[in-house]
């Protein structure tokens, strides 16, 4: 814990646009960061979030892969379940990437600038740094620096469960996302990995994979899942029917590999 790291909050609506614009006009990243800073810093760019949340622990970057293996769960605690709604506020992450948890967005992704005609790295703020609040959608709250370690864990987090590997351990389901980038792409880009009960079959089978459990492959898996589900609804079925889907998706998934 960093006693001058501020709490969670929000910043408000305005503040965000300025954002937005001390984007458009900064020709490097040392600019940008300067502006928002100042914008950030000014108490009436605050709301206060209906309960304080005080200090939070620092996260941490370690590691090519699993990096936010243990943030995302540490993260999770510190801002407590919210509703879908609350958790769609683009302000309040916002805030959290630019102040509360700033030192490790500035190390998790980094902006840089290899000349004066490279703009690159604004594509990198509004895909990790900055959310506008009028286009949030699951898909750019799942890439949000900060945002996505709520949402994945968010959609995740198994309490008091008898759940596959999550009996002891709520946020294995978590951990085991987490455990490289293009995992979390392959199963949250697409709507039926929101499914928890889809979500947890996949995983199980994941765990009980092991190392054989790739990245390609279990896109695959999600890839056939997902033309299932557009002429039939797996989330109303019970697990031993979405286990033998999954099942069956994994060996569409092995013949595919076996044959590339």
């Amino acid at each position: 814990m960093n006693p001058s790291t501020p709490e969670a909050r929000a910043l408000t609506e305005s503040a965000v646009l300025d954002l937005f614009g001390a984007l458009e006009f900064a020709s490097c990243p040392e600019k940008f960061l300067a502006s928002a800073d100042a914008i950030v810093i000014k108490p009436k760019n605050h709301l206060a979030l209906p309960v304080s949340r005080g200090i939070p622990d620092d996260l941490t970057v370690e590691g090519n892969r699993g990096v936010d293996v243990d943030n995302a769960p540490r993260l999770h605690e510190y801002i407590g379940e919210m509703d879908r709604a609350n958790a769609s506020d683009a302000r309040l992450w916002n805030y959290l990437s630019f102040a509360t948890y700033r030192a490790y967005m500035e190390k998790r992704w980094p902006l840089t600038q290899n000349d004066s005609a490279d703009e690159a790295w604004k594509g990198r703020v509004k895909d990790r740094w900055l959310l506008h609040t009028g286009a949030v959608t699951r898909g750019r709250l799942v890439r949000h620096g900060i945002a996505r370690l709520w949402w994945v864990t968010h959609l995740t987090y198994f309490s008091h469960s008898n759940i596959g590997i999550t009996k002891d351990d709520p946020y294995a389901y978590t951990r085991e996302v987490f455990k490289s980038e293009d995992r979390i792409n392959a199963l949250f880009d697409r709507e039926v990995g929101a499914i928890p009960s889809v979500m947890a079959a996949v995983l199980d089978h994941a765990t009980y994979l092991g190392t054989k459990a790739t990245d390609k492959y279990l896109q695959r898996i999600m890839q056939y899942l997902k033309l299932i589900n557009g002429y039939r609804e797996i989330g109303i079925l019970d697990e031993a029917s979405i286990a033998a889907l999954v099942n069956a998706a994994a060996k569409r998934a092995s013949q595919h590999q076996s044959s590339a």
